[in-house]
């Protein structure tokens, strides 16, 4: 404790693995050093990850830390999936699984989630104990699963409970009486898409989208198969747009350029700002120059929108930038490529990334398998995830589908091929939320088709899975995450 606490006070860091930061913790509590305690907090609430969340909810509702606790525990709640796979899962006590099995943020793709967790956590801590065994199921709220998985719960549940209670349990969550509630699980923040257009041949028959719609549910159909009840949350003030950009402040909603229609000098500048929790919009500054299948990111108090399409320049490397406060656009600096920049993500078409870090604008490039356009780009769990999109075909003029998904690792420098996409997803849209990449709609290159699926990959289980159907216009369309009324 003493070596600790001196190395800190002449090195103001602490160097170790990750018992070391919690031996820091505790050391800084006993000793009230407040300097090393904000240290080992920055670290609970804004450096975690599946493997030491577990231990950071359980030391801080052990030391009272009700906000690292909140913090650690909302983590669990929406990243459930990869943190159960983590051997740490196990040493949570009971009554803070319990605690999170009958929340309704626990972010699980089906109930039967829920109870292989429980039944995986008594199987290293049950012992036989046929009390704990029967508070830890009733968690589960069988009353919201399908047949077919109730048909699996005997299996699930084998060597941890006694079948007759088990059934007991199963039986009553159907009761009126029911002492748990049967509300199916949802987040606080919903998935939103915004605008859109179908690939269609004839042009005339094309409708784009003025609507913004939220994922309000995940309801179960035949079997294990999912499907998403959709909300109309509002609709794009000035008509259609699709090909624009989106970024979210404040959890205010900005939506800037893009299209109304499919002519050259169609392209808009025009952004609006939406909130949400009072259903408003906002004109707001134009943009120095029409843009359209643009990038946009918001850093500091600033929003930076990246190239695009220019009217009749087809890629511009221009960047400018809006000020929050004073409600301003302008002119920044030319990328200074030697390709402009013309597709929807910060990725120049080539092998090479174009990454924004918290800290400031730093634009780098690394060999990477992917090449291409017209893919997502999203940074999850402070990596970067690149997926879909079209490349050329090898041998012959012309594009095709490309699948590959990556993900970059900025502390290791290296890109790892990760299972590809289950569907072509070209000009679709991309967000995370619960912890999951979530890539919805764009088309298919090669069959000249909409994709209306989504499909959600989860980091800890390593799988692609399908969320549900998308309700409206397929491609050329935004996502985002908000907290909505």
């Amino acid at each position: 404790e003493l070596r600790l606490l001196l190395s800190f006070a002449y090195t103001g860091a602490v160097a170790g693995p990750w018992p070391t930061v919690l031996e820091a913790a505790e050391t800084s509590l006993r000793y009230q050093a407040w300097g090393l305690l904000t240290l080992c907090l920055d670290v609970f609430t804004h450096g975690l990850t599946p493997e030491t969340v577990p231990d950071v909810l359980a030391f801080a509702v052990t030391y009272g830390l009700d906000e690292v606790g909140q913090a650690a525990e909302n983590y669990i709640l929406a990243t459930f999936p990869s943190v159960v796979a983590t051997p740490a899962f196990l040493d949570l006590p009971a009554h803070l699984l319990i605690r999170l099995l009958r929340s309704d943020g626990l972010n699980v793709l089906h109930e039967l989630e829920a109870l292989e967790a429980a039944s995986r956590w008594l199987m290293a801590n049950g012992d036989g104990q046929e009390d704990l065994a029967k508070e830890v199921l009733s968690s589960v709220r069988f009353a919201l699963m399908s047949g077919l998985e109730l048909k699996k719960v005997p299996s699930v549940t084998a060597g941890v409970a006694d079948p007759k209670v088990l059934r007991e349990l199963v039986v009553s969550s159907f009761s009126p009486t029911a002492q748990l509630p049967c509300r199916v699980r949802s987040l606080q923040e919903v998935l939103v898409v915004c605008g859109g257009d179908k690939v269609k041949g004839n042009l005339a028959a094309r409708k784009p989208s003025r609507h913004l719609w939220f994922a309000d549910r995940y309801l179960s159909a035949v079997g294990l198969v999912k499907k998403v009840e959709w909300r109309a949350l509002g609709h794009l003030p000035d008509g259609p747009r699709f090909r624009h950009a989106v970024t979210v402040v404040g959890n205010n909603l900005y939506v800037l350029g893009g299209k109304h229609y499919y002519g050259v000098h169609d392209t808009l500048t025009s952004v609006y700002r939406y909130q949400p929790m009072d259903d408003s919009w906002e004109r707001l500054a134009s943009m120095t120059c029409e843009r359209s299948c643009f990038a946009a990111v918001a850093l500091g108090n600033f929003i930076y929108a990246l190239g695009g399409s220019s009217g009749e320049l087809f890629c511009t490397d221009t960047v400018e930038s809006y000020d929050l406060a004073k409600d301003t656009w302008s002119l920044q600096w030319r990328m200074g490529l030697q390709w402009p920049l013309g597709a929807e993500q910060l990725c120049p078409l080539g092998t090479g990334c174009w990454l924004v870090l918290p800290g400031g604008w730093q634009m780098s490039f690394w060999p990477v398998v992917f090449t291409g356009a017209g893919h997502i780009m999203e940074q999850a769990g402070g990596q970067l995830y690149v997926a879909g999109g079209l490349c050329e075909r090898a041998g012959c003029t012309g594009y095709k589908d490309q699948l590959t998904f990556e993900v970059y690792n900025p502390k290791q420098n290296t890109w790892v091929v990760l299972s590809p996409l289950p569907r072509a997803h070209v000009a679709g849209g991309a967000a995370v939320l619960g912890g999951e990449l979530l890539v919805l709609g764009g088309y298919s290159q090669e069959t000249y088709q909409d994709t209306h699926l989504i499909h959600a990959y989860q980091p800890g289980a390593r799988r692609w899975i399908t969320r549900g159907t998308l309700p409206h216009a397929y491609t050329d369309l935004q996502a985002c995450v908000l907290t909505v009324p």
